[in-house]
């Protein structure tokens, strides 16, 4: 049961983030569409997954329209195909998904799996990452305001006990400085490459890997079982 104090929090972070995106994305008519969860919000959780930005091509506009509504509100920035499980739990067949339920196949990783909190650093769709810098001088702006919220929703809002990167965009955005191999606490067997880098945010223990649809020698095979077992340390 979450606290009242929680809930005054969240509701108020919310609000902040739907109007700033929505002010953001009314600027101009190719602007993309946002979202922020693909869960359901907790305080506390075992674990906060982050990527870096949803991905999709549509525009704020076209989205409005096909919606039939005015804009994007507070109660409408969780992207949750079931409205219980996050989206991972939900389509096990998508190619981000399937090494991270790999990885957090065992009884108490899937456990924990089940009940984290997915969430985005910056909440504005593309296609591919690095096409937010499509959007000329709101680039910086998009960044900077969600990287802000996000930092803070980290912070005063959700507390997490440990915080899982998918990928090294939303760590960099976050300001979050490593370095690939001195920072490792798993890697490849031959040494040579990260599997798992960990740095403390707010002394919350921060776990980096790479992009599990997109470094797919990474998440195959002998990698992807290292990772599974050095998962199961960290939450045993």
């Amino acid at each position: 049961m979450e606290t009242k104090e929680f809930e005054i929090k969240k509701e108020k972070w919310l609000q902040e983030v739907a109007d700033g995106c929505h002010e953001i994305a009314i600027k101009n008519e190719n602007y993309p569409d946002f979202y922020v969860f693909q869960s359901q919000i907790f305080e506390n959780p075992d674990l906060l997954n982050i990527g870096a930005n949803p991905a999709g091509n549509e525009t704020y506009k076209d989205m409005l329209q096909r919606k039939q509504i005015e804009r994007r509100t507070k109660d409408d920035l969780i992207n949750s195909s079931d409205g219980k499980n996050n989206e991972y739990i939900s389509n096990p067949d998508w190619a981000i998904s399937k090494p991270i339920l790999e990885m957090f196949s065992g009884k108490r990783t899937r456990e924990v799996l089940e009940n984290a909190v997915i969430m985005n650093a910056v909440y504005f769709n593309t296609k591919k990452v690095e096409h937010l810098g499509n959007f000329k001088e709101d680039k910086k702006v998009m960044k900077d305001f969600c990287s802000n919220k996000t930092l803070e929703f980290i912070k005063d809002v959700c507390k997490p006990k440990n915080i899982l990167f998918i990928g090294k965009n939303a760590p960099e955005w976050l300001k979050i400085k490593f370095h690939h191999i001195d920072d490792s606490v798993c890697r490849t067997s031959d040494g040579k490459n990260y599997l798992v880098v960990k740095k403390y945010l707010n002394e919350i223990p921060c776990y980096i890997i790479h992009h599990t649809s997109m470094n797919k020698s990474f998440n195959t095979g002998e990698n992807l079982q290292r990772k599974k077992e050095f998962f199961e340390k960290v939450f045993e």
